[in-house]
């Protein structure tokens, strides 16, 4: 594989990995995760250079250690500098999960549409949104997540309900 293309591909994992910032849980990866080799599966890629464009397509799937991504098209955008501009997971749903730290639960999250700026720092997720760690869940239409200011907002999607739904499971007290 082209060396600039393992770039795009590592700081894709990279940034999925931001994902992690909506859980009230850990915002850290597995340690291990980056130094993983990284797996991809599409039945299709296309690469437009003039662009700047990857697309993977067709069950696109990507693995690097514990973090997991699968979609229906998975897009990757480069700037003039080649540097990755954005990354954008769509899929009915798309589907995100990584284990945050050793011994710790693993976050699962999906959603229509997964938009990550890599400039901005900015996650929007569109659609069914989805979060679920340990048993705890938030439900919504749309998400956004600013990691700069670690400020996140969620909001109805206006069609059926147009509410936010979070489920916090009662710890149970353990019996000696």
């Amino acid at each position: 594989m082209n060396p600039s293309f393992k770039f795009i591909i590592s700081c894709v994992a990279h940034t999925a990995a931001c994902l992690l910032l909506f859980s009230a849980a850990s915002t850290h990866a597995l340690p291990t995760d980056r130094e993983q080799s990284l797996h991809i599966e599409a039945d299709k890629q296309e690469i437009d250079l003039k662009q700047g464009v990857v697309v993977y397509s067709g069950d696109a799937k990507f693995v690097q250690g514990s973090l997991e991504i699968h979609a229906s098209k998975i897009t990757i955008r480069r700037d003039k500098d080649q540097s990755v501009e954005s990354v954008i997971a769509e899929g009915s749903p798309a589907k995100y999960q990584q284990q945050p730290e050793a011994g710790k639960p693993v976050i699962h999250a999906e959603a229509a549409k997964l938009n990550y700026n890599v400039k901005s720092e900015y996650l929007v997720m569109d659609g069914n949104v989805s979060i679920e760690q340990n048993g705890a869940v938030t439900k919504s239409g749309h998400a956004d997540y600013d990691m700069k200011s670690q400020n996140a907002k969620f909001s109805g999607d206006g069609k059926t309900s147009g509410r936010v739904e979070t489920v916090i499971p009662a710890k149970t007290e353990k019996k000696e």
